[in-house]
């Protein structure tokens, strides 16, 4: 079992290194990069937007996400440790457990399972992957503009593993965020990081 930290930023919270009474020891692991792609629907234009400190140095540098109005995307979600080399892509991993994460979109900028009605919102989000149980995951996603301006996209990995051996991670986890926080439901952040959000008119 291995759980990941974002080091070196006021934004990310690690999973603490502790036992839980499912007998897995939980390795940390450190994440540089994270990487949102953007695909648009249905023309197929790419464009990806990273959070990224590749040297672990504790500057890093954050792509403002930028968006058309009126379009809808999938959204690819990729997580990078750019101090191996070659670079290690923990994705593959997190899928693998994926029964025990789950990545939640929140902010400003964003409606969604895990916000709720926000009229604020210029992106609706929606989930496109699922867990062997059928719960959501977050690394696909759906999201449609609803309008042009400006907001925050606070992106949240979340480690979810078991405790006195009942699931934590349990349906309904993202509308227990958008009533009550993540101090409303268990776990801990492997990852909590903002972007900047603008949507901008097609016309």
């Amino acid at each position: 079992m291995r759980t990941f930290l974002l080091l070196l930023t006021v934004l990310a919270i690690g999973c603490d290194d502790v036992e839980h009474d499912h007998d897995h020891d939980h390795e940390q692991e450190v994440i540089t990069t994270v990487a949102l792609t953007f695909t648009a629907d249905p023309d197929g234009e790419v464009d990806v937007f990273q959070w990224a400190d590749p040297e672990n140095d504790g500057g890093p540098v954050v792509d403002t996400i930028s968006l058309l109005d009126a379009t809808s995307y999938n959204v690819s979600v990729q997580f990078l440790n750019e101090l191996e080399d070659p670079a290690e892509d923990i994705t593959q991993e997190i899928g693998d457990e994926a029964d025990e994460h789950q990545v939640f979109f929140t902010g400003s900028a964003v409606e969604g399972p895990a916000t709720g009605v926000n009229s604020q919102a210029i992106v609706e989000h929606s989930y496109s992957d699922e867990d062997s149980g059928g719960l959501p995951v977050g690394l696909e996603n759906s999201f449609s503009t609803l309008g042009a301006g400006l907001g925050e996209l606070v992106l949240t990995l979340r480690h979810l593993p078991p405790e006195n051996n009942e699931a934590v991670k349990t349906t309904d986890l993202a509308e227990e965020v958008a009533v009550g926080g993540f101090g409303a439901i268990g776990g801990d952040n492997d990852v909590q990081i903002t972007f900047s959000l603008e949507v901008q008119s097609g016309s």
